[in-house]
């Protein structure tokens, strides 16, 4: 008596069902499944079924389908026609060890959804959030050739930058607003303030000195300030400070990305009878709703000798606070 192996017979019926069969004198290279996870590969077709009975048994029992490349649990192998699997949204069932690639090593538990971890942010001290190399929601970055220091705190994300125009120190600020309630951005009690050599406040600039003055070249960068070495969240006795801006330890994404494409790397870069809207520039006061963002750019006294600098910026109840740096020409 003639007697069909069973797989051949389960190979019939994925036939009818539309689902991928092997050719006769292909070669499954079916392998035993020793680890606890496995990949389903499925050649010539997007997703092979799998039932809930080991037999498989005609009529199928179609418990789901598999997508090519998934990853599934293998919970039991007796290395015969069928395996029982898991797969990431809990269902189990039985799938053809034709269609199963073992993995040496097991993956990183399944989560059922994305389950990447929410970012860190900084609690701030008596309503101070000062930013630090490698603390909790601190951030630094290199945009545009320029060095970003970020800051979230209460669900509000601010970003800075600085730049020395060899006229006015020009600040490129961003704010987002993800805390759920209106904030109040008022950039006339944002402050600079120089801390060495001397100890001073720099005072601000108006946006309307700032436009009369197209000659002195308000978006040239002569010099970018750094994150200051003293701003850092812990350090080890006698090891060197390596710029935070290079090591993210907090990603957020750039808001002040398009802002920064218009301050220019090089002095050359703009005539001298340049035409630039500073007022559309400028960083605007209002009250900004959660789940939105603003940006723009304020200007300050210069002072030529400032090597550590304090820019604060309130918003809400929070003082965002950063610290650079500026190396002087010798």
């Amino acid at each position: 008596m003639l007697v069909f192996p069973k797989h051949l017979l389960f190979a019939s019926a994925l036939l009818l069902a539309g689902l991928p069969v092997l050719g006769e004198g292909e070669n499954p290279n079916v392998l035993p499944i020793a680890s606890t996870s496995a990949v389903v590969k499925c050649p010539g077709v997007t997703s092979i079924a799998f039932t809930s009975d080991e037999e498989q048994a005609l009529p199928l029992r179609i418990v789901g389908s598999l997508a090519c490349g998934d990853t599934v649990a293998v919970l039991s192998d007796n290395e015969g026609y069928t395996a029982h699997i898991r797969t990431r949204d809990g269902k189990e069932g039985y799938v053809a060890r034709m269609y199963l690639d073992a993995r040496s090593e097991a993956p990183a538990p399944m989560p059922a959804e994305d389950t990447r971890p929410a970012p860190a942010v900084m609690s701030p001290v008596n309503g101070v959030a000062r930013w630090q190399a490698g603390a909790p929601g601190c951030d630094g970055f290199i945009s545009h050739g320029r060095h970003v220091e970020s800051i979230t705190a209460n669900g509000i994300t601010v970003q800075v930058s600085l730049q020395d125009s060899g006229w006015k120190y020009r600040v490129s600020a961003a704010i987002s607003n993800e805390s759920g309630a209106n904030v109040d951005v008022q950039p006339n009690i944002i402050s600079l303030d120089e801390l060495q050599p001397n100890l001073k406040a720099l005072q601000p600039t108006s946006a309307e000195k700032v436009a009369h003055s197209a000659t002195h070249q308000v978006m040239w960068t002569s010099a970018d300030a750094v994150p200051s070495p003293s701003a850092v969240a812990s350090r080890t006795s006698g090891a060197q400070i390596v710029a935070p801006a290079v090591s993210r330890t907090y990603t957020v994404p750039d808001y002040l990305s398009s802002h920064l494409t218009l301050a220019k790397e090089h002095p050359g870069a703009f005539a001298r009878n340049e035409s630039v809207d500073v007022e559309a520039l400028t960083l605007k006061s209002g009250s900004l709703p959660s789940g939105q963002k603003t940006a723009g750019v304020l200007w300050f006294n210069r002072d030529g000798s400032a090597r550590e600098l304090s820019l604060r910026v309130p918003v809400g109840d929070t003082v965002f606070d950063f610290a650079f740096s500026l190396e002087q020409s010798k």
